[in-house]
């Protein structure tokens, strides 16, 4: 297969999306939101496994049961939260509720937190299991998915000491060690999603903390609807960025 570039997949991410609306519900998003997930799953699968790719590109040091990375804020768009909802009322009764109920409890300690702050706290996702590995892995996020490191010290290192990590980073000190490939792959993908929202429900172009947004669709399952029909989420579930940091 032939890897999509990344203006098509933009296309290719809002015409999946545009189909939801004009009246958008849950399940058709859902649906979209699937179709957006395999096609950028697709494109970035046929990449890295080109010869050419496979000479250049370092190899990535992620792998089952490393999840160094997921005690951070975690940046999703308003379908990605209602997917990430409606995919947990789908689990059997005792896991959803096991996995909603560590959602609440997240949420409850790291709502309205900044990025350093969230990461101070190091606490874990509620979605990363006891094994390490991704309970939501299908529906997991865009951001999530194109984040691929080539260094799993340089991830401990910003678990221990974000801000430290930061500022070497600003002082030229150490280079990113993230691939940048998965990375333009799967963010042209939410910029379709975007794109395809921002035309039907421009209010709903935010940026969400994931945890908080999932609990708040979980405790009240009408705000995917309002949403989706052009509501702008409560600012309380915005992302936030650092104090004095863009």
């Amino acid at each position: 297969m032939l890897a999509a570039s990344e203006d098509f997949l933009i296309e290719a991410a809002r015409g999946e999306m545009s189909r939801c609306w004009p009246k958008p519900t849950v399940a058709a998003l859902c649906a979209a939101l699937d179709a957006v997930f395999r096609l950028a799953d697709a494109t970035w699968n046929a990449r890295r496994s080109n010869v050419r790719y496979l000479l250049d590109a370092p190899a990535a040091a992620c792998k089952a049961g490393c999840g160094w990375c997921c005690h951070q804020q975690v940046g999703v768009s308003v379908p990605e939260a209602v997917r990430i909802a409606a995919h947990l009322r789908t689990l059997p009764a005792e896991e959803g509720e096991a996995l909603s109920g560590r959602v609440r409890q997240v949420a409850e300690r790291t709502t309205g937190m900044t990025t350093l702050e969230r990461a101070a706290t190091r606490l874990s996702c509620p979605f990363l299991g006891a094994e390490g590995g991704c309970t939501i892995y299908a529906v997991r996020p865009l951001r999530c998915r194109g984040l691929h490191s080539i260094d799993v010290e340089f991830c401990i290192a910003c678990y221990e000491d974000l801000e430290g990590m930061r500022e070497r980073l600003r002082k030229g000190e150490l280079k990113p060690v993230y691939l940048e490939t998965p990375e333009r792959i799967f963010d042209s993908a939410l910029a379709g999603v975007l794109k395809s929202l921002g035309k039907a429900a421009p209010k709903a172009v935010v940026s969400l903390e994931l945890t908080a947004a999932v609990a708040a669709l979980l405790d009240n399952p009408r705000l995917a609807e309002r949403w989706l029909a052009g509501a702008r989420p409560d600012k309380a579930l915005h992302l936030r960025p650092d104090h004095g940091r863009a």
